[in-house]
C-alpha cells in the first residue's frame, strides 16, 4: 500500500508539474511576451535613431559656428587691411597738403622778395601743388629775362 500511495503522489506530482508548466507557458502568454519584447525593441531602436539625429544636429550646429568664427575672423583680417590701407592713403594726403603748404609759403616769400606777382599765385599753388609751383616758377623766369633785356 504504501507503495500504491507513493506511486500515486509520484503520478499527481508530475501531473501537477506538467499543468503548472503547461499555465506559465500558455501560447497565448507566450505571444504577448513576444509582442512585448518586439515592442521594447522597436522603442530601443527609435532611442537610437533619434539619438543619431541629435549627434548630427549637434554636430551641424558645431561646424555653423566654426564657420562663422572663421567668416568674422576674415572680416577682422579684411578690417586690418582696409586700417592699413587707411592709414597709408591718410598719410599720403597729409604729405600732400604738407608740401602744397610749403610750395605756397615758397611762392609767398618770393613775391615779397621781389615785390611783384600778386596773391592769385599762392591759390593756384595751393590747389595745383607742385603743378603750380613749377607754372610759376616758368611764368618769373620768363618774367625775369624780360626785364632784364
Amino acid at each position: 500500500m504504501k507503495r500504491y500511495v507513493l506511486l500515486s503522489v509520484l503520478l499527481v506530482s508530475m501531473f501537477a508539474c506538467t499543468a503548472v508548466l503547461s499555465q506559465e507557458f500558455e501560447p497565448e502568454d507566450m505571444e504577448f511576451q513576444m509582442e512585448m519584447h518586439e515592442r521594447e525593441m522597436k522603442r530601443q531602436h527609435r532611442e537610437a535613431e533619434m539619438n543619431a539625429e541629435r549627434e548630427m544636429q549637434k554636430l551641424e550646429l558645431e561646424q555653423r559656428r566654426l564657420e562663422l568664427e572663421r567668416a568674422r575672423e576674415h572680416d577682422y583680417d579684411d578690417d586690418d587691411d582696409d586700417c592699413e590701407c587707411h592709414g597709408a592713403l591718410a598719410l599720403l594726403l597729409v604729405i600732400c597738403v604738407i608740401v602744397r603748404i610749403l610750395a605756397a609759403i615758397w611762392v609767398y616769400t618770393d613775391i615779397r622778395q621781389l615785390n611783384r606777382g600778386s596773391g592769385i599765385w599762392i591759390v593756384i599753388v595751393l590747389l595745383a601743388g607742385l603743378l603750380g609751383a613749377l607754372v610759376y616758377a616758368v611764368v618769373r623766369l620768363g618774367d625775369g629775362r624780360q626785364k632784364g633785356s
